[in-house]
Parts: C-alpha cells; sequence; structure tokens
C-alpha cells in the first residue's frame, strides 16, 4: 500500500510538473522580445521552489570555452549566491562538470564525499553546495550551457526521475537561450545598421509598398530635408519630399500620387527639394525595390545632397565660357556663338574688334586693380551699347569682340560712334577707358568668317597705331594730373624745377637733346608716387621705417610707366636714379659718382633745393635761399656731385 502510494505521488508529481513546463512554455512563445533572460530567471524561481532546492542556477558558455558569459541564478530567502555579483563560475569547475557528466547529467549526493579533486572540492565547499544536480545543456554537439540545483542548507540524494523532468525543462532553456542569442544578433545587426545608416552623407528612406509610410529615415534625410525622423515615421514619404524639376523656372512640387512614377521614369537624374523651413535643395534620388520584414515588399529611396557639388559644377561652366572680371563670355564660348551665329538669317553680320588702350600703363602707374577696374568699365560701356541679340566678349587681356547680327557697316559704325560717346563720358576712373576699333562686316553667305574676323583685328591694330601717339599724350596729362592732385605738387613747383635745371644744363654746356629730357624729367621724376598710397604720402609726421620702405618703392613704379610708354621712355633711367646718392647710400640700386645719370644728378640737386625753400606736407617750415644753398655745399661730394653744385651756387649766386 505504502508503495503504491508513493508511485502514486510520484507520478502526480512529475504530471504536475510537466503541466507546469507547459504553462511555461506557452508562456514562452508569447514572450516579447529582449524578455529571454528575464524570464529565464523567472523559470529558475519556479523549478527551484517546485524541486525544494536552495538554489536554481542558468548560466551560457561563452565562444572562449570554458568560460561563462551570461549568468541566471534564483536564491532561496536567506540563501547567498554561489558565484557573487560577477556570476563566473571556475573555468576548472565547468570541465569537471563536462568530464564527469553521464547521459550530460552531474548528480553529487554529497560534496564532502566527492572523489574529486582538491580544488573542485574547495569550490564546491566554498559556495556553500552539499548537494548538486547539474544538466549539460547541448545543442547539436555544442556545449551551450548549464542547468542546475543547489542544495546548501542540507545534503539530499536527488532522485533519478528528477533528471528526466529538468531534461524536460532544459529545452525551454535552450529555446530561451537560442531567442535570446538571436536577439543579440539581430540587436548587433540593427545597431551596425543603425550606425552605418547614420555615418553615411546620403540619406535614407525605407518605405513599404502597401501604404508608403516611411519606416527608416536616417540621420542625412533629416540634414537633408529638414525633417526628424520622430516626424515622419508612419507617414507617406510623397507627404514629406516635395520634389519639383529644376529646369522648371515656377518649381511647381510633383504631386505625391505622380511622385514615384516620375523620379523611376528619369532615372539618376537631379531635381529640386524644398526642405520643411521652405529653403530650395538640389538633390538625386535612387529607388531600389525592397524586401522586407515577412516578406513584404517595399523600396529604399537614397537623397543625395548635390547642391554644392552643382554649384560647383556650374562655377566651371560658366568659368569655362565666361570671363570672372568682367562677367562677358570668354574666346572659347565667343568662337562657338561665331560658328552658331553665321547663317544667311543673321546677314549682313558686322564684327567690331576693340583694343583697350593704355592698360599697362595704368597697371604700372595705379596697380593692377585699377587696370581691372579699366578693363571692368570698358565692358560695361560694350554691354550699355549693344542689343540683347548681340554678343560681346573679352577674347584677351586687354581685346574685346561685339558680333553683331543683321546689321550692316552703317550701323554698325553707329554703334562704333556710341562706344567712343560712352567711353569719353566714364569719369569715375584715374584714366578714361579709351578703345581702338576695327569694324568689318559680312554681306554675301559664301564669305569666310574667319576672314571677316581678320579683316576686323587689322583694321582695329591699324586705328591702335594711328591713336597711340594722341592716346598715350592724354594718358600721361592725365598721370600728370593725378600725380598733382595726391601729392600737391603744383605746376609751380614744376615750372621751377624746370626753369632751375634747363638754365644749370645750359651753364653745363648741355646740348638740347639734353634740356629737353630734363625739361620732361622736371615734371614727371615723382611719376611713381602715383602708386604710393595716400596715407603714406599725406602724412604730416615722420615715416615709420616700414612706411619709408614703402615711399622708396616710387623710384621704381615711376621707372615702369615711363619704359611703358615710348614718349617717356627715353627718361625711364633718370625717373629710377633721381634719388641715388654721390657717395652711393641712395636708392633704389645704390649707384655711385658717375654710375648715376647726369639727368638724376642734376634734378636731385635742383630738387632739394626747391624742398627746403618751399613749404611741404610734412614739414611746413622753410629755408631762406642763403640757407638752403649752404646745406646744398654742405652735402656736396656725399649726397649731391660736387661739380654740379657748385656750378648752382654760381648760377644762383648770379641769378640774385
Amino acid at each position: 500500500m505504502a508503495k503504491k502510494y508513493c508511485i502514486t505521488n510520484s507520478l502526480q508529481f512529475e504530471l504536475d510538473f510537466k503541466d507546469l513546463m507547459i504553462d511555461i512554455a506557452q508562456n514562452f512563445i508569447n514572450l516579447p522580445r529582449g524578455q529571454a533572460l528575464e524570464y529565464i530567471r523567472l523559470c529558475l524561481k519556479t523549478i527551484g521552489e517546485y524541486f525544494q532546492a536552495d538554489r536554481a542556477f542558468f548560466c551560457s558558455i561563452d565562444k572562449g570555452y570554458p568560460q561563462t558569459s551570461k549568468y541566471g541564478e534564483w536564491c532561496k530567502e536567506g540563501i547567498p549566491s554561489a558565484w557573487g555579483q560577477t556570476g563566473i563560475i571556475p573555468p576548472l569547475l565547468i570541465k569537471w562538470w563536462v568530464t564527469n557528466s553521464q547521459d550530460n547529467v552531474v548528480l553529487i549526493h554529497d560534496v564532502d564525499k566527492l572523489s574529486a579533486k582538491p580544488k573542485v572540492k574547495s569550490i564546491l565547499q566554498a559556495a556553500g553546495i552539499k548537494s548538486s544536480i547539474v544538466l549539460v545543456l547541448r545543442e547539436k554537439a555544442r556545449i551551450i550551457g548549464f542547468l542546475g540545483l543547489d542544495s546548501v542548507t542540507t545534503k539530499r540524494k536527488w532522485p533519478r526521475e528528477y533528471t528526466s523532468l529538468l531534461n524536460a525543462a532544459q529545452k525551454i532553456f535552450i529555446s530561451a537561450f537560442v531567442k535570446s542569442e538571436s536577439e543579440k544578433i539581430l540587436d548587433d545587426e540593427r545597431d551596425l545598421l543603425s550606425v552605418t545608416l547614420n555615418s553615411i552623407q546620403e540619406g535614407v528612406i525605407s518605405v513599404n509598398n502597401d501604404d508608403s509610410k516611411i519606416g527608416i529615415f536616417n540621420k542625412a534625410a533629416e540634414e537633408i530635408t529638414g525633417y526628424k525622423k520622430e516626424e515622419v515615421l508612419g507617414k507617406k514619404w510623397t507627404e514629406i519630399l516635395k520634389v519639383y524639376k529644376v529646369k522648371n523656372k515656377r518649381k511647381e512640387i510633383i504631386q505625391g500620387e505622380y511622385l514615384d512614377s516620375f523620379i523611376t521614369e528619369n532615372g539618376n537624374d537631379y531635381y529640386g527639394l524644398q526642405t520643411k523651413d521652405g529653403n530650395n535643395k538640389i538633390v538625386s534620388f535612387t529607388i531600389s525595390p525592397a524586401q522586407f520584414a515577412l516578406h513584404k515588399p517595399g523600396m529604399v529611396i537614397v537623397i543625395k545632397d548635390i547642391t554644392e557639388s552643382k554649384k560647383a559644377e556650374e562655377e566651371i561652366r560658366y568659368l569655362s565660357y565666361y570671363d570672372s572680371l568682367t562677367g562677358l563670355i570668354n574666346r572659347t564660348y565667343f568662337e562657338k556663338q561665331l560658328l552658331k551665329i553665321d547663317r544667311g538669317k543673321n546677314l549682313p553680320l558686322s564684327i567690331i574688334m576693340a583694343d583697350c588702350n593704355g592698360l599697362k600703363i595704368v597697371n604700372d602707374a595705379f596697380g593692377h586693380d585699377e587696370g581691372d577696374r579699366l578693363l571692368v568699365h570698358a565692358a560695361n560701356v560694350l554691354k550699355k551699347v549693344c542689343r540683347k541679340e548681340d554678343i560681346v566678349a573679352r577674347i584677351g587681356g586687354d581685346e574685346f569682340a561685339i558680333i553683331l547680327p543683321r546689321l550692316g557697316q552703317e550701323k554698325a559704325y553707329a554703334v562704333f560712334q556710341k562706344i567712343k560717346e560712352y567711353c569719353a563720358e566714364e569719369k569715375d576712373l584715374l584714366v578714361v577707358p579709351s578703345l581702338a576699333m576695327g569694324i568689318a562686316t559680312k554681306t554675301d553667305r559664301d564669305e569666310d568668317i574667319n576672314k571677316i574676323l581678320k579683316k576686323a583685328e587689322d583694321r582695329m591694330y591699324s586705328a591702335k597705331l594711328s591713336e597711340n601717339k594722341s592716346m598715350r599724350s592724354s594718358i600721361v596729362l592725365s598721370l600728370r594730373k593725378t600725380l598733382e592732385e595726391k601729392t600737391h605738387e603744383t605746376e609751380e613747383h614744376c615750372s621751377r624745377l624746370r626753369v632751375l635745371s634747363t638754365e644749370l644744363g645750359k651753364r653745363m654746356g648741355l646740348n638740347d637733346s639734353f634740356l629737353t629730357e630734363l625739361s620732361l624729367l622736371a615734371h614727371l621724376h615723382d611719376i611713381g608716387k602715383i602708386a604710393t598710397p595716400d596715407s603714406i604720402l599725406n602724412k604730416p609726421g615722420q615715416l615709420t621705417e616700414e612706411e619709408w620702405e614703402v615711399m622708396k618703392k616710387h623710384s621704381e613704379a615711376g621707372y615702369r610707366i615711363a619704359v611703358s610708354s615710348p614718349e617717356l621712355a627715353f627718361i625711364a633711367d633718370f625717373v629710377l636714379s633721381h634719388h641715388e646718392r654721390w657717395d652711393g647710400t641712395g636708392y633704389p640700386e645704390k649707384l655711385k659718382r658717375y654710375q648715376i645719370p647726369l639727368q638724376s644728378r642734376i634734378i636731385a640737386v635742383v630738387d632739394a633745393y626747391d624742398a627746403m625753400t618751399n613749404p611741404r606736407v610734412y614739414r611746413k617750415e622753410v629755408m631762406t635761399k642763403e640757407e638752403a644753398l649752404a646745406e646744398l655745399e654742405r652735402c656736396a661730394g656725399s649726397q649731391f656731385d660736387p661739380a654740379i653744385v657748385k656750378v648752382f651756387l654760381e648760377m644762383m649766386a648770379e641769378m640774385s
């Protein structure tokens, strides 16, 4: 009877446990994502209490066997954890479990009587274990972990049937472990995908085909569109992406129902995108079909912001066809347009070639910025005079060309005259624009347009030769006027220098050619000061060392101006050397004695005398004639040619 009762109780115990496992398994099926490990701990409590154990534990094996990774444990109230907060089971014990398992089960009824290595025994005793049952969990041949029960308060003889019941439970733990590992792999892959998506510069948007709603919206998509991910998830992508054709100036937004087909049909073309805040960007789209979870079809939209690259592309295109200084088309584009416009319907076809006079002198005198201003003003005159259908180009450094379709010789000449009139009206420049021009007209379809162009060019050069002298004289006068305005050197000052230098030259027995050079040098020896900043020229006090170095450059600037004009080239060396000293300490070349041109030595004496006896910006006090002559005599042989000073003193004595 007692035996029958035990069997009945044993069967009931087994049936109750299996019912418990069924409930656990059903709950596990519906377990939310990420809850697998937490559920393992709950199962350990249920099993531990059912078997009246003091502890129940589960651990998984890391890839680096025999090291454990995840550890779950339930302890009865008042029972301490076996392995502390780390949950790391000593590798020696794990190896011993595997080696001493029978049918993947290790039964320890009494740790004290255990015939094991002393170290293994001491590990179990240190954990407070008196009896234990451990299952080695395997998935196929691979050991994935251990499931066990510990008795801490008493020694227990574990019934053999417990192992069969725990074997039933182990399937749940293995499934939970596999699910946890799978979730971890998915989470890692998802994290990797998220990091990847958020690190690329292209916007990535995933869309379900069923409802066109957005599922993925990376950081680049946020930056490109101006929308935050939270604002767009679950919304239709056609409501978020406001796309228009770039070439359509009205920027009409393509309606959502047509957007998909429009982008698909136009391939990898580029479009305008209106962002959330109303700004406009240029973007490219790539749409690819995709298969999402549960085999749901969808698509991935990749957006690339190409606004800056398009701007750079347009800038390169602009620079390849247009002159960046004047905004006119360049020679390359001009030649293309000339071939394009050379048609019978455009006859008569006139061409005007123009050359900007005096550009080199202006560059040398005032710097390239002023030269650029001259070119820009000349270009503006041409644009102002010409019609919309006319083509105006800058085809060289100082050369321009105009194509006048359906305009005969007479009307082209009227344009020619108007250009001259407009140039004369330009008053904002230091030098008034002047253009040497030539005209040629094609009237016959069979005429070679290149020969017409050459004819206009030849006539331009011919005009330049005939106008050069008067033009250069005009520029020299303009430079002299500018010099007077900048330095406040009056005509009286130049006249005094001219009179004194030519009289001195006569007394030295110089011929008329020398005297002419002296007269012109008296007017233009300081022409280089045009390029000196006003702040230095008009500074009332003493110049700093740096300012003085700038001031000394005016001799070289004057040389460049003079040498660029045939009318002045013969005095260029005299202009360069008029601040050299007899003792070789002058500037810019430190010439001495007779290395210094005679004309420069004469002007140096005369200019010094006039400076001492007349007020200057930097010095209001003046010397008497006697004091100035005494200073010249004192500096003879160091600053000045002593022979010239001697003649000058004699001349001034007689003139007194």
